[in-house]
Protein backbone atom coordinates (compact mmCIF):
# COMPACT_ATOMS: atom_id res chain seq x y z
CA UNK A 1 0.00 0.00 0.00
CA UNK A 2 1.38 3.30 -1.00
CA UNK A 3 2.13 5.80 2.21
CA UNK A 4 0.33 8.90 2.29
CA UNK A 5 1.69 12.11 2.10
CA UNK A 6 0.73 14.02 5.27
CA UNK A 7 2.06 17.06 3.05
CA UNK A 8 -0.31 16.68 0.57
CA UNK A 9 -2.77 16.04 3.16
CA UNK A 10 -2.34 19.77 4.52
CA UNK A 11 -2.51 20.67 0.77
CA UNK A 12 -5.48 18.65 0.37
CA UNK A 13 -7.43 19.96 2.99
CA UNK A 14 -6.43 23.81 3.05
CA UNK A 15 -7.91 23.69 -0.47
CA UNK A 16 -11.33 21.94 0.45
CA UNK A 17 -12.15 24.23 3.10
CA UNK A 18 -10.68 27.46 1.56
CA UNK A 19 -13.15 26.06 -1.52
CA UNK A 20 -16.00 25.86 0.76
CA UNK A 21 -15.68 28.88 2.71
CA UNK A 22 -14.99 31.16 -0.76
CA UNK A 23 -18.05 29.62 -2.18
CA UNK A 24 -20.16 30.35 1.10
CA UNK A 25 -18.68 33.29 1.00
CA UNK A 26 -19.34 33.66 -3.12
CA UNK A 27 -23.56 32.92 -1.99
CA UNK A 28 -23.72 34.76 0.64
CA UNK A 29 -22.09 38.08 -1.34
CA UNK A 30 -24.50 36.95 -4.60
CA UNK A 31 -27.57 36.55 -2.46
CA UNK A 32 -26.30 40.05 -0.64
CA UNK A 33 -25.74 42.41 -3.91
CA UNK A 34 -28.81 40.67 -5.82
CA UNK A 35 -30.94 41.98 -2.38
CA UNK A 36 -29.14 44.84 -2.56
CA UNK A 37 -29.91 45.75 -6.05
CA UNK A 38 -33.34 44.45 -5.66
CA UNK A 39 -33.97 47.10 -2.73
CA UNK A 40 -32.18 49.79 -4.94
CA UNK A 41 -34.66 49.08 -7.73
CA UNK A 42 -38.24 48.75 -5.53
CA UNK A 43 -36.53 51.98 -3.87
CA UNK A 44 -36.24 53.69 -7.52
CA UNK A 45 -40.02 51.98 -8.46
CA UNK A 46 -41.43 53.51 -5.06
CA UNK A 47 -40.31 57.11 -5.84
CA UNK A 48 -42.02 57.04 -8.88
CA UNK A 49 -45.38 54.95 -7.62
CA UNK A 50 -46.10 57.57 -4.97
CA UNK A 51 -45.45 60.78 -6.91
CA UNK A 52 -47.81 59.77 -9.09
CA UNK A 53 -50.22 57.82 -6.98
CA UNK A 54 -51.22 60.43 -4.68
CA UNK A 55 -52.06 62.60 -8.39
CA UNK A 56 -53.29 59.92 -10.65
CA UNK A 57 -56.42 58.97 -11.34
CA UNK A 58 -58.78 57.41 -14.39
CA UNK A 59 -58.40 60.86 -15.98
CA UNK A 60 -54.97 60.45 -17.20
CA UNK A 61 -52.75 61.68 -20.09
CA UNK A 62 -51.20 58.28 -20.75
CA UNK A 63 -47.94 60.20 -22.97
CA UNK A 64 -47.19 62.23 -19.61
CA UNK A 65 -46.94 59.35 -17.68
CA UNK A 66 -44.59 57.88 -20.28
CA UNK A 67 -42.78 60.96 -20.38
CA UNK A 68 -42.30 61.10 -16.64
CA UNK A 69 -41.33 57.55 -16.20
CA UNK A 70 -38.47 58.24 -18.77
CA UNK A 71 -37.78 61.19 -17.02
CA UNK A 72 -37.74 59.23 -13.57
CA UNK A 73 -35.46 56.50 -14.56
CA UNK A 74 -33.50 58.37 -17.79
CA UNK A 75 -33.00 57.62 -21.24
CA UNK A 76 -31.76 54.11 -20.95
CA UNK A 77 -33.38 52.38 -18.03
CA UNK A 78 -36.87 53.88 -18.94
CA UNK A 79 -36.70 51.57 -22.15
CA UNK A 80 -36.55 48.62 -19.72
CA UNK A 81 -39.55 50.10 -17.28
CA UNK A 82 -42.95 49.98 -18.21
CA UNK A 83 -45.87 51.73 -16.47
CA UNK A 84 -50.32 50.48 -16.34
CA UNK A 85 -52.95 52.06 -14.65
CA UNK A 86 -56.00 49.80 -13.99
CA UNK A 87 -59.62 51.39 -12.45
CA UNK A 88 -61.42 50.06 -9.49
CA UNK A 89 -63.35 47.24 -11.85
CA UNK A 90 -59.89 45.57 -13.07
CA UNK A 91 -60.15 47.58 -16.94
CA UNK A 92 -57.55 48.92 -18.12
CA UNK A 93 -57.17 52.74 -18.55
CA UNK A 94 -53.07 52.84 -20.08
CA UNK A 95 -50.80 50.40 -20.51
CA UNK A 96 -47.49 51.14 -22.15
CA UNK A 97 -46.24 49.60 -25.21
CA UNK A 98 -43.57 47.36 -23.70
CA UNK A 99 -45.82 45.88 -20.80
CA UNK A 100 -45.64 42.46 -21.52
CA UNK A 101 -48.53 41.21 -23.54
CA UNK A 102 -49.34 37.84 -21.01
CA UNK A 103 -49.36 39.98 -17.53
CA UNK A 104 -52.74 39.64 -15.98
CA UNK A 105 -53.76 42.94 -13.81
CA UNK A 106 -55.36 40.62 -11.82
CA UNK A 107 -52.60 38.55 -10.75
CA UNK A 108 -50.93 41.74 -8.73
CA UNK A 109 -53.40 43.35 -6.67
CA UNK A 110 -52.36 46.65 -4.48
CA UNK A 111 -53.19 47.16 -1.03
CA UNK A 112 -55.88 47.75 0.87
CA UNK A 113 -54.88 48.97 4.30
CA UNK A 114 -53.86 53.49 3.89
CA UNK A 115 -50.18 53.70 4.28
CA UNK A 116 -49.13 55.46 7.45
CA UNK A 117 -47.81 58.31 7.30
CA UNK A 118 -48.72 59.10 3.68
CA UNK A 119 -46.01 60.15 1.42
CA UNK A 120 -44.88 63.53 0.88
CA UNK A 121 -46.56 64.56 -2.23
CA UNK A 122 -44.66 66.38 -4.82
CA UNK A 123 -46.18 68.55 -7.13
CA UNK A 124 -45.87 66.34 -10.62
CA UNK A 125 -46.21 67.73 -13.85
CA UNK A 126 -49.68 68.27 -14.86
CA UNK A 127 -50.98 64.78 -16.26
CA UNK A 128 -54.38 66.64 -17.22
CA UNK A 129 -56.30 69.83 -17.11
CA UNK A 130 -59.40 68.05 -15.46
CA UNK A 131 -57.29 67.21 -12.75
CA UNK A 132 -57.22 69.33 -10.04
CA UNK A 133 -53.96 70.33 -9.14
CA UNK A 134 -54.19 70.99 -5.09
CA UNK A 135 -56.12 67.78 -4.61
CA UNK A 136 -53.61 65.09 -2.85
CA UNK A 137 -55.19 61.20 -3.03
CA UNK A 138 -54.46 58.50 -0.43
CA UNK A 139 -52.56 56.12 -1.37
CA UNK A 140 -52.79 52.50 -0.14
CA UNK A 141 -49.15 50.35 1.53
CA UNK A 142 -47.34 49.47 -1.96
CA UNK A 143 -46.68 45.64 -2.42
CA UNK A 144 -43.83 44.29 -4.50
CA UNK A 145 -44.35 41.41 -7.24
CA UNK A 146 -41.04 39.40 -8.39
CA UNK A 147 -42.89 37.41 -11.72
CA UNK A 148 -41.70 35.58 -15.05
CA UNK A 149 -43.47 37.21 -17.89
CA UNK A 150 -42.76 36.49 -21.58
CA UNK A 151 -39.75 34.26 -20.49
CA UNK A 152 -38.58 37.38 -18.89
CA UNK A 153 -38.16 38.00 -14.94
CA UNK A 154 -40.09 41.59 -13.64
CA UNK A 155 -40.21 43.39 -11.07
CA UNK A 156 -43.25 44.55 -10.68
CA UNK A 157 -44.67 47.54 -7.95
CA UNK A 158 -47.98 47.99 -6.87
CA UNK A 159 -49.31 51.51 -5.72
CA UNK A 160 -52.93 52.05 -5.31
CA UNK A 161 -55.17 54.96 -4.06
CA UNK A 162 -58.82 55.01 -3.79
CA UNK A 163 -59.45 55.59 -7.27
CA UNK A 164 -56.90 53.43 -9.68
CA UNK A 165 -53.60 50.94 -9.42
CA UNK A 166 -50.50 51.86 -10.84
CA UNK A 167 -48.53 48.74 -11.62
CA UNK A 168 -44.61 50.12 -12.34
CA UNK A 169 -42.75 47.02 -13.66
CA UNK A 170 -38.85 47.05 -14.42
CA UNK A 171 -37.67 44.02 -16.90
CA UNK A 172 -34.61 42.28 -14.53
CA UNK A 173 -32.55 41.29 -17.21
CA UNK A 174 -30.34 43.88 -16.52
CA UNK A 175 -30.06 43.02 -12.97
CA UNK A 176 -29.51 39.39 -13.51
CA UNK A 177 -26.47 40.25 -16.56
CA UNK A 178 -25.09 42.22 -13.92
CA UNK A 179 -25.11 39.79 -11.19
CA UNK A 180 -24.33 36.79 -13.73
CA UNK A 181 -20.84 38.91 -14.75
CA UNK A 182 -19.85 39.04 -11.33
CA UNK A 183 -20.61 34.94 -10.79
CA UNK A 184 -18.70 34.30 -13.91
CA UNK A 185 -15.78 36.51 -12.99
CA UNK A 186 -15.46 34.91 -9.00
CA UNK A 187 -15.97 31.41 -10.82
CA UNK A 188 -13.64 31.79 -13.33
CA UNK A 189 -10.96 33.70 -10.31
CA UNK A 190 -11.82 30.49 -8.28
CA UNK A 191 -9.44 28.37 -9.22
CA UNK A 192 -6.63 30.68 -9.16
CA UNK A 193 -7.75 31.41 -5.54
CA UNK A 194 -7.59 27.65 -5.20
CA UNK A 195 -4.05 27.15 -6.68
CA UNK A 196 -2.36 30.39 -4.55
CA UNK A 197 -3.99 28.38 -1.58
CA UNK A 198 -2.49 25.19 -2.59
CA UNK A 199 0.98 26.83 -3.11
CA UNK A 200 0.59 28.65 -0.14
CA UNK A 201 -0.24 25.42 2.11
CA UNK A 202 2.69 23.46 0.24
CA UNK A 203 5.32 25.62 1.70
CA UNK A 204 4.00 26.36 4.75
CA UNK A 205 3.70 22.45 5.03
CA UNK A 206 7.19 22.19 3.78
CA UNK A 207 8.31 24.68 6.40
CA UNK A 208 6.55 23.02 9.34
CA UNK A 209 7.86 19.85 8.69
CA UNK A 210 11.42 20.57 7.99
CA UNK A 211 12.09 19.65 11.72
CA UNK A 212 10.80 16.10 10.59
CA UNK A 213 12.52 16.22 7.58
CA UNK A 214 15.84 16.76 9.40
CA UNK A 215 14.52 13.64 11.66
CA UNK A 216 14.40 11.57 8.41
CA UNK A 217 18.05 12.52 6.85
CA UNK A 218 19.74 11.67 10.15
CA UNK A 219 17.83 8.27 10.46
CA UNK A 220 18.83 7.69 7.23
CA UNK A 221 22.56 8.28 7.72
CA UNK A 222 22.99 6.69 11.15
CA UNK A 223 24.96 3.61 11.26
CA UNK A 224 27.05 1.98 14.86
CA UNK A 225 29.79 4.54 13.24
CA UNK A 226 27.52 7.85 13.97
CA UNK A 227 25.18 7.43 16.99
CA UNK A 228 27.24 10.17 18.19
CA UNK A 229 25.38 12.95 15.66
CA UNK A 230 22.54 14.72 17.19
CA UNK A 231 19.93 17.08 15.88
CA UNK A 232 19.93 20.81 16.92
CA UNK A 233 17.07 21.53 19.98
CA UNK A 234 17.51 25.20 20.23
CA UNK A 235 16.62 26.41 16.73
CA UNK A 236 13.36 23.97 16.51
CA UNK A 237 9.87 25.33 17.25
CA UNK A 238 8.46 24.40 20.38
CA UNK A 239 6.01 21.83 18.97
CA UNK A 240 8.97 19.70 17.59
CA UNK A 241 11.60 20.41 20.42
CA UNK A 242 10.44 17.79 22.83
CA UNK A 243 10.21 14.82 19.81
CA UNK A 244 14.21 16.08 18.77
CA UNK A 245 15.38 15.82 22.36
CA UNK A 246 13.86 12.66 23.34
CA UNK A 247 15.19 11.67 19.61
CA UNK A 248 18.76 12.68 20.98
CA UNK A 249 17.97 11.50 24.42
CA UNK A 250 17.40 7.77 22.42
CA UNK A 251 20.25 8.25 20.36
CA UNK A 252 22.62 8.21 23.73
CA UNK A 253 21.12 5.73 25.46
CA UNK A 254 22.32 3.45 22.08
CA UNK A 255 25.27 4.62 21.88
CA UNK A 256 25.95 4.13 24.91
CA UNK A 257 24.75 0.56 25.42
CA UNK A 258 26.08 -0.36 21.82
CA UNK A 259 30.06 0.87 23.43
CA UNK A 260 29.40 -1.31 25.79
CA UNK A 261 28.30 -4.31 24.49
CA UNK A 262 30.98 -3.48 21.63
CA UNK A 263 33.07 -3.18 24.63
CA UNK A 264 32.37 -6.56 25.91
CA UNK A 265 32.67 -8.78 22.83
CA UNK A 266 35.47 -7.38 22.63
CA UNK A 267 37.28 -7.99 25.71
CA UNK A 268 35.69 -11.14 25.80
CA UNK A 269 37.14 -12.25 23.02
CA UNK A 270 40.14 -11.56 23.76
CA UNK A 271 40.73 -12.23 27.19
CA UNK A 272 38.93 -15.65 26.37
CA UNK A 273 42.21 -16.35 23.87
CA UNK A 274 44.75 -16.82 26.35
CA UNK A 275 42.56 -19.51 28.32
CA UNK A 276 42.00 -21.62 24.83
CA UNK A 277 45.63 -21.26 23.88
CA UNK A 278 46.84 -22.88 27.26
CA UNK A 279 44.46 -25.10 26.37
CA UNK A 280 45.13 -26.45 23.42
CA UNK A 281 49.10 -26.70 24.63
CA UNK A 282 48.08 -28.79 27.08
CA UNK A 283 45.68 -30.95 24.70
CA UNK A 284 48.25 -31.53 21.98
CA UNK A 285 51.02 -32.29 25.17
CA UNK A 286 48.36 -35.18 26.40
CA UNK A 287 47.81 -36.36 22.82
CA UNK A 288 51.32 -36.66 22.32
CA UNK A 289 51.88 -38.31 25.78
CA UNK A 290 48.71 -40.81 25.75
CA UNK A 291 49.25 -44.31 24.99
CA UNK A 292 45.83 -45.52 25.77
CA UNK A 293 43.58 -45.06 22.08
CA UNK A 294 40.42 -44.04 24.35
CA UNK A 295 42.44 -41.28 25.51
CA UNK A 296 44.22 -40.33 22.49
CA UNK A 297 40.36 -40.11 20.58
CA UNK A 298 39.26 -38.05 23.20
CA UNK A 299 42.41 -35.35 23.20
CA UNK A 300 41.76 -35.05 19.34
CA UNK A 301 37.98 -34.68 19.89
CA UNK A 302 38.91 -31.48 22.66
CA UNK A 303 41.73 -30.22 20.58
CA UNK A 304 38.99 -30.06 17.29
CA UNK A 305 36.05 -28.69 19.31
CA UNK A 306 39.14 -25.73 21.22
CA UNK A 307 39.66 -24.73 17.13
CA UNK A 308 36.37 -24.76 16.79
CA UNK A 309 36.10 -22.52 19.48
CA UNK A 310 39.27 -20.54 18.85
CA UNK A 311 37.59 -19.42 15.12
CA UNK A 312 34.27 -18.58 17.19
CA UNK A 313 36.30 -16.09 18.80
CA UNK A 314 38.33 -14.97 16.00
CA UNK A 315 35.02 -14.05 14.53
CA UNK A 316 32.99 -12.12 17.32
CA UNK A 317 36.46 -10.24 17.17
CA UNK A 318 36.26 -9.50 14.00
CA UNK A 319 32.82 -8.69 14.10
CA UNK A 320 32.26 -6.74 17.11
CA UNK A 321 35.44 -4.57 15.23
CA UNK A 322 33.06 -3.82 12.10
CA UNK A 323 30.60 -3.33 14.84
CA UNK A 324 32.81 -0.53 16.09
CA UNK A 325 34.00 0.81 12.91
CA UNK A 326 37.45 -0.34 13.57
CA UNK A 327 37.92 -3.22 11.15
CA UNK A 328 41.14 -2.09 9.66
CA UNK A 329 41.29 -3.17 5.70
CA UNK A 330 44.48 -2.79 3.88
CA UNK A 331 42.76 -1.36 0.73
CA UNK A 332 45.69 -2.69 -1.99
CA UNK A 333 45.26 -3.69 -5.46
CA UNK A 334 44.51 -7.63 -5.97
CA UNK A 335 44.53 -9.24 -8.75
CA UNK A 336 40.90 -11.16 -8.11
CA UNK A 337 40.92 -13.57 -10.80
CA UNK A 338 43.99 -15.25 -9.37
CA UNK A 339 42.72 -15.38 -5.78
CA UNK A 340 39.84 -17.02 -6.73
CA UNK A 341 41.80 -19.65 -8.99
CA UNK A 342 43.75 -20.31 -5.42
CA UNK A 343 40.81 -20.63 -3.15
CA UNK A 344 38.51 -22.60 -5.79
CA UNK A 345 41.61 -25.28 -5.46
CA UNK A 346 41.99 -24.83 -1.44
CA UNK A 347 38.15 -26.00 -1.60
CA UNK A 348 38.49 -28.97 -4.07
CA UNK A 349 40.30 -30.49 -0.74
CA UNK A 350 37.23 -29.90 1.12
CA UNK A 351 34.73 -31.29 -1.32
CA UNK A 352 36.64 -34.33 -2.23
CA UNK A 353 35.41 -36.19 1.03
CA UNK A 354 31.84 -35.89 -0.01
CA UNK A 355 32.27 -36.56 -3.72
CA UNK A 356 31.05 -32.69 -4.53
CA UNK A 357 31.94 -31.83 -8.09
CA UNK A 358 33.43 -27.94 -8.43
CA UNK A 359 33.25 -26.51 -12.02
CA UNK A 360 34.07 -22.78 -12.62
CA UNK A 361 34.43 -20.10 -15.12
CA UNK A 362 36.49 -17.19 -13.89
CA UNK A 363 37.07 -14.16 -15.73
CA UNK A 364 40.78 -13.44 -15.95
CA UNK A 365 42.24 -10.19 -14.89
CA UNK A 366 39.72 -8.57 -12.71
CA UNK A 367 41.22 -6.46 -10.15
CA UNK A 368 39.60 -4.86 -7.00
CA UNK A 369 41.12 -2.76 -3.89
CA UNK A 370 40.86 -4.68 -0.88
CA UNK A 371 42.44 -6.72 1.87
CA UNK A 372 43.42 -10.05 0.86
CA UNK A 373 43.49 -12.08 4.05
CA UNK A 374 39.86 -10.81 5.32
CA UNK A 375 39.03 -11.85 1.64
CA UNK A 376 40.27 -15.16 1.62
CA UNK A 377 38.41 -15.84 4.88
CA UNK A 378 34.81 -14.62 3.08
CA UNK A 379 35.93 -17.50 0.16
CA UNK A 380 36.87 -20.10 2.80
CA UNK A 381 32.96 -19.32 4.32
CA UNK A 382 31.15 -19.09 1.16
CA UNK A 383 32.99 -22.23 -0.08
CA UNK A 384 32.96 -24.16 3.19
CA UNK A 385 29.12 -23.94 3.93
CA UNK A 386 28.32 -24.35 0.14
CA UNK A 387 30.45 -27.75 0.81
CA UNK A 388 28.44 -28.31 4.42
CA UNK A 389 25.25 -27.65 3.33
CA UNK A 390 24.79 -29.57 0.10
CA UNK A 391 24.24 -33.25 -0.83
CA UNK A 392 26.89 -36.18 -1.01
CA UNK A 393 27.71 -36.02 -4.83
CA UNK A 394 26.25 -32.79 -5.54
CA UNK A 395 27.81 -29.68 -7.46
CA UNK A 396 29.26 -26.45 -6.74
CA UNK A 397 29.80 -23.92 -9.41
CA UNK A 398 31.76 -20.38 -9.31
CA UNK A 399 31.54 -17.80 -11.70
CA UNK A 400 33.27 -14.61 -11.90
CA UNK A 401 32.86 -11.40 -14.23
CA UNK A 402 32.74 -7.70 -14.60
CA UNK A 403 29.07 -6.10 -14.98
CA UNK A 404 29.32 -2.04 -15.48
CA UNK A 405 31.71 -0.77 -13.27
CA UNK A 406 31.47 -3.52 -10.77
CA UNK A 407 33.35 -7.39 -10.65
CA UNK A 408 30.47 -9.84 -9.86
CA UNK A 409 31.49 -13.48 -8.21
CA UNK A 410 28.63 -15.78 -8.23
CA UNK A 411 28.55 -19.44 -6.01
CA UNK A 412 25.88 -21.87 -5.90
CA UNK A 413 25.66 -25.36 -4.70
CA UNK A 414 22.88 -27.90 -4.97
CA UNK A 415 21.88 -28.43 -1.29
CA UNK A 416 18.53 -28.10 -0.11
CA UNK A 417 16.90 -24.83 -1.23
CA UNK A 418 17.27 -21.75 1.17
CA UNK A 419 13.75 -20.69 1.51
CA UNK A 420 12.60 -17.32 0.48
CA UNK A 421 11.70 -15.43 3.87
CA UNK A 422 15.38 -16.62 5.04
CA UNK A 423 17.15 -14.78 2.39
CA UNK A 424 17.76 -12.13 4.11
CA UNK A 425 18.17 -13.53 7.94
CA UNK A 426 20.56 -16.12 6.95
CA UNK A 427 23.03 -13.24 7.51
CA UNK A 428 22.00 -12.00 10.71
CA UNK A 429 24.49 -13.46 13.80
CA UNK A 430 23.83 -16.76 15.47
CA UNK A 431 21.04 -16.95 12.61
CA UNK A 432 21.15 -20.56 10.81
CA UNK A 433 18.36 -21.55 8.16
CA UNK A 434 16.08 -24.16 8.64
CA UNK A 435 17.45 -26.64 5.87
CA UNK A 436 20.69 -26.18 7.13
CA UNK A 437 23.22 -29.04 7.62
CA UNK A 438 26.29 -29.18 9.95
CA UNK A 439 27.01 -27.44 13.32
CA UNK A 440 27.87 -24.12 11.85
CA UNK A 441 28.28 -21.29 14.58
CA UNK A 442 25.99 -18.99 12.48
CA UNK A 443 28.15 -16.52 11.88
CA UNK A 444 29.71 -17.35 8.64
CA UNK A 445 27.83 -15.50 6.44
CA UNK A 446 27.05 -12.26 8.79
CA UNK A 447 30.93 -12.31 8.66
CA UNK A 448 31.32 -12.27 5.13
CA UNK A 449 28.18 -9.78 4.89
CA UNK A 450 30.48 -7.32 7.08
CA UNK A 451 33.64 -7.78 4.95
CA UNK A 452 32.05 -7.45 1.54
CA UNK A 453 29.82 -4.05 2.85
CA UNK A 454 33.68 -2.58 4.19
CA UNK A 455 34.85 -3.41 0.70
CA UNK A 456 31.98 -1.34 -0.60
CA UNK A 457 30.17 -4.31 -1.80
CA UNK A 458 26.56 -6.45 -1.35
CA UNK A 459 26.01 -9.76 -0.98
CA UNK A 460 22.49 -11.82 -1.55
CA UNK A 461 21.08 -14.88 -1.22
CA UNK A 462 18.57 -16.17 -3.35
CA UNK A 463 18.03 -19.89 -5.16
CA UNK A 464 17.96 -20.28 -9.08
CA UNK A 465 17.39 -23.31 -11.11
CA UNK A 466 17.00 -25.26 -8.05
CA UNK A 467 19.99 -23.97 -6.73
CA UNK A 468 21.17 -21.94 -4.05
CA UNK A 469 22.92 -18.55 -5.68
CA UNK A 470 24.96 -16.77 -3.23
CA UNK A 471 26.13 -13.27 -5.74
CA UNK A 472 28.40 -11.06 -4.48
CA UNK A 473 29.65 -6.96 -6.15
CA UNK A 474 32.40 -5.28 -5.36
CA UNK A 475 33.92 -2.45 -7.13
CA UNK A 476 35.55 -2.65 -9.96
CA UNK A 477 39.67 -1.60 -10.66
CA UNK A 478 40.62 -2.92 -13.85
CA UNK A 479 39.57 -0.55 -16.11
CA UNK A 480 40.57 2.68 -13.85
Amino acid sequence: MMARSFRFQIVLWSVLVSGVVLLSFGMVAWWSLNRDRLESLDESLTAFGFRHATRVSRNVDSNKLELSLIEQFGEDAGQTRFVALIDKNGKDVFRSPRAPDSMDASDFPGGTVPLAPQPTATKPPKLNARDQPGKVREVMEPRFYTASLNDHQYRIGVFSNREVRLIVGADLQELEDEIGALRRAFLLALPGALLLVAIGAWLIARRALRPVHALERNMKHISAQELNSRLEVSRADSEFAEIIKQYNEMLERLERSFHQATRFSADASHELKTPLAIMRGTLERALAQAQDPGQQAACSDLLEQTDRQKAILENLLLLSRADSGHLILSSEPVNFSEALETWLEDASFLAEERDISISSEVAPGLMISGDLTLLQQVAHNLFSNAVRHNENGGEISCSLYSEDAQIVWEVTNTGPLIADDESETIFGRFQRGSATQGNGTGLGLSLVKEIVSAHGGSITATSRNERNLFRITLPNISSA
